[in-house]
């Protein structure tokens, strides 16, 4: 048995577009993003402008008929955003369930955030150079298919807010938690109570074997479901890592900002940088004001404070 991988080359720009048309086709619906350079660093320089995009799809999927569609697609797509035609990868069922992992090392993340692929030795330091250090403070992860490796910037800038913002004893609401590395990851930071919810399964099963693994089961729930959900208010931070329209939606329909504790904060991140005019208005809009923006490569992330509560 193979799988077929079928992967295109853009930009931050246009790599959400990418994704969006390529994920019905997808095993499970997952979508990966790679994005090559040093992550760690926070100039935008420091990542490559091209981003890759893939999915997988199973041999039984898998068609003369599927692949022209999936170039039919990109083709119109390409008349609006520049794109090349898309290659079609058949990988034996091994090499698919590792295909992902070749470029995965350990990194630093901050000033002691140190993320580590599970199947890597402890000891064995980062692709980069870099060595754990005494204090650092170790996210073992093992994504599987969920988003949330922490190599991508949106995730590194949530994990930069939270290396920032938490504080011993603190409730954390993670939606959209993926691998549940941002909520692990506050754990481990101090939080007392978090509370990790996707609406995909794949997502939830990565998410709590990522939390058994970390042994932070006391400090993390994790439940499939939506922001409409979940029953508890008043998080003391509340941390959404998703796209720029969902996150317009729930900022707009879904009454996003009322989860948020009066003093608490909202981080949002998964914002192409030329969303942010759309974003910041949506801010405004549900009455929460804009703190604090942080950038790196062509993705924006916000931390907001909710307005005065009557």
């Amino acid at each position: 048995m193979y799988w077929l991988e079928i992967s295109v080359e853009t930009d931050g720009e246009g790599a959400e577009a990418v994704a969006e048309a390529l994920r019905p086709f997808a095993h499970d619906g997952g979508v990966a993003l790679e994005q090559m350079g040093d992550e760690t660093d926070l100039d935008p320089n420091a990542l490559e402008s091209t981003v890759t995009v893939k999915i997988y799809v199973s041999e039984a999927d898998d068609s003369p008929e599927l692949r022209h569609r999936i170039e039919e697609i990109m083709y119109h797509l390409g008349r609006l955003y520049p794109l090349p035609a898309p290659r079609f990868t058949e990988l034996k069922d091994e090499d698919w369930a590792n295909a992902w992992k070749e470029n995965y090392q350990p990194f630093r993340v901050g000033r002691k955030l140190w993320i580590q692929p599970s199947w890597i030795p402890l000891d064995a330091g980062s692709g980069s150079g870099a060595q754990l250090a005494d204090d650092d403070i170790v996210v073992v992860l093992d994504p599987g298919m969920a988003f949330g490796t922490g190599s991508h910037p949106t995730t590194q800038m949530c994990l930069l807010a939270l290396e920032k913002l938490v504080q011993p004893g603190m409730r954390i609401l993670d939606l959209g938690t993926g691998s549940a590395i941002l909520a692990i990851a506050a754990a481990k930071l101090g939080a007392a109570e978090l509370l990790g919810v996707d609406n995909d399964d794949i997502a939830v099963k990565a998410a709590a074997d990522n939390v058994a693994q970390n042994h932070v089961q006391d400090q993390v729930k994790i439940r499939i479901g939506t922001l409409a959900s979940v029953a508890e208010k008043h998080w003391e931070i509340v941390v959404v890592n998703i796209l720029a329209p969902v996150i317009i939606t729930l900022l707009a329909e879904d009454g996003l900002l009322d989860y948020v504790a009066d003093n608490g904060r909202l981080v949002l991140s998964g914002i192409l940088d030329q969303q942010l005019g759309e974003i910041e208005q949506a801010i405004s809009d549900a009455g929460g004001t804009l703190l604090e923006t942080l950038s790196m490569g062509d993705w924006v992330a916000c931390v907001v404070q909710p307005g005065l509560r009557a």
